[in-house]
């Protein structure tokens, strides 16, 4: 394929095959995009505990947030379902004989291997994801790392503002610059000050 025209593996998305130079294996394909799944999946959930704890007030529920979690593999399982009606539907445009580009997104028809692969791929990750709702290990591990990160964040933000909040320290050199300023201002003529000041009056009433 050339290089106008992307491969499967230069469409990245958290529900898409990982990138790579090389070709790689459909299984370590599948593994590389549960990992991506896994760590949106976290932050999804650890914005859930923020939310839920400072703007709703709620105390950290496992029993809610698992749910949450098993919520968010089943939606991105579904994402996949999509991605492979899609990709399906796009590998069997571009055999067709006079198919159009811009209903193939660009693919060729020696692309077709590539995107028969991200099928099966899609296809993988989605029954894996859906197996992964019924895994109590899976659905409580991630539901720790989310609450752990939800409070390293939560508390972070805190000591910040009490840091802001706090009263700045006297500027150290205060005293000893204290002096000079002092001679500093004695030296000014304010007589002379008061003279410039006089003829701007006169200059401007004159006017």
């Amino acid at each position: 394929m050339s290089d106008e025209h992307p491969t499967f593996a230069a469409v990245p998305s958290v529900t898409d095959p990982p990138a790579a130079k090389d070709p790689i294996s459909l299984d370590r394909a599948v593994e590389e995009g549960l990992l991506i799944a896994r760590a949106a999946l976290t932050m999804e959930v650890k914005n859930y505990i923020i939310v839920t704890a400072i703007r709703d007030g709620q105390p950290y529920d496992l029993d809610d947030v698992s749910e949450v979690v098993r919520r968010e593999l089943h939606e991105l399982a579904t994402e996949n379902d999509e991605n492979a009606a899609r990709v399906d539907k796009l590998a069997a445009q571009v055999l067709k004989s006079g198919w159009a580009k811009h209903d193939s997104e660009g693919y060729q028809a020696g692309d077709h291997p590539a995107l028969t692969n991200r099928v099966v791929i899609h296809s993988q990750l989605s029954e894996q994801l859906n197996a992964l709702a019924d895994d109590a290990d899976y659905v409580a591990g991630v539901a720790e790392r989310a609450r752990m990160q939800a409070w390293t964040e939560v508390g972070d933000a805190i000591e910040s503002r009490l840091l802001d909040s706090l009263p700045k320290p006297p500027d150290r050199y205060y005293e000893e610059d204290k002096e000079a300023r002092l001679r500093a201002f004695a030296n000014i003529n304010l007589r002379a000050l008061e003279k410039q000041a006089a003829r701007k009056n006169r200059l401007s009433n004159s006017g």
